[in-house]
């Protein structure tokens, strides 16, 4: 049985770009986002897998999916897609990782790992903040959710 969520003050018409969004936690926020009302730019590394993760959800016109991978270079343009798609983004949830716990100690360290991981993981994630910042400020409205786990 669904559970009905009750629709966030002022959610009506909101867009919100959720990374790491075709499975687990992410897709989890994509739904609940949708449930509130929300339009919503699912962000996926592999764009198979996040079209597939949206046919599970799919309200027409509400959720768009998007390749995105925060480590790549044309991440900036990539950001764009969900104002090319729905006129803006209010809301960004970082919410894409790599190397979740690889075992990488101090003293024993991979640092093609570390490297990859703080690309992802950090500099992705920050970048992709900074590209979406301005247009949250000219419209004087905006929310950035940075998930982490430990």
């Amino acid at each position: 049985m669904a559970r009905s969520v009750p629709q966030a003050d002022g959610a009506a018409g909101r867009v919100a770009l959720v990374t790491g969004a075709n499975r687990g936690i992410g897709l989890e926020l994509v739904r609940q986002l949708l449930e509130r009302g929300y339009r919503v730019v699912l962000g996926s590394r592999d764009l198979a897998r996040g079209q597939a993760a949206a046919r599970e959800l799919a309200p027409a016109g509400r959720l768009a999916v998007v390749e995105l991978d925060l480590a790549g270079r044309a991440l900036e343009t990539q950001a764009a897609c969900g104002e090319r798609l729905f006129g803006r983004v209010d809301v960004l949830v970082n919410n894409a990782a790599i190397h979740y716990d690889s075992g990488e100690t101090a003293s024993t360290a991979d640092f093609t790992v570390v490297r990859e991981a703080f690309e992802t993981n950090l500099f992705g994630a920050w970048r992709l903040a900074l590209a979406l910042v301005p247009s949250m400020r000219t419209r004087g409205w905006g929310r950035i959710v940075n998930v982490s786990s430990g």
